[in-house]
């Protein structure tokens, strides 16, 4: 089973920020089966940081859109981005052979829980009042 489950509940109704979240899922699910099925601490250190450029590139993407759009929610947004982004880095960053198997589940959980609270809640403030969700 995938670490996340696309919902249509996540759609914000902005084609290419449901392509990207979409496409976000996928890459994410794609790097922690990887990590799963491969024991070695390099390989999986190297899954985990790919995981953070992705992250990295994503958030990217949407706080240029808000920039653009003048959004009043953007620096909440952009502190909130930052807030994950630097956890991931801990991760990455304290990763080594003490890592096992549990923490790695513990992290991927952390992974689904902040990314599909943050779609329902932050970036649904990323649209609201905005051209792009009309």
């Amino acid at each position: 089973m995938a670490l996340l489950e696309w919902r249509d509940e996540y759609l914000l109704g902005v084609q290419f920020l449901d392509f990207e979240h979409k496409d976000l899922f996928e890459r994410i699910n794609d790097l922690f089966g990887t990590c799963a099925s491969h024991a070695d601490t390099e390989h999986v250190a190297d899954c985990l940081g790919r995981l953070h450029a992705r992250l990295s590139a994503h958030f990217a993407l949407e706080e240029k859109t808000m920039r653009k759009l003048k959004n009043p929610h953007y620096a909440a947004h952009k502190t909130e981005h930052d807030r994950f982004l630097d956890e991931v880095t801990d991760v990455v960053a304290g990763f080594g052979a003490g890592f096992g198997e549990a923490d790695m589940r513990q992290f991927a959980e952390r992974v689904e829980q902040w990314i599909v609270n943050h779609i329902t809640t932050f970036d649904r403030q990323l649209i609201e009042g905005s051209a792009a969700g009309e």
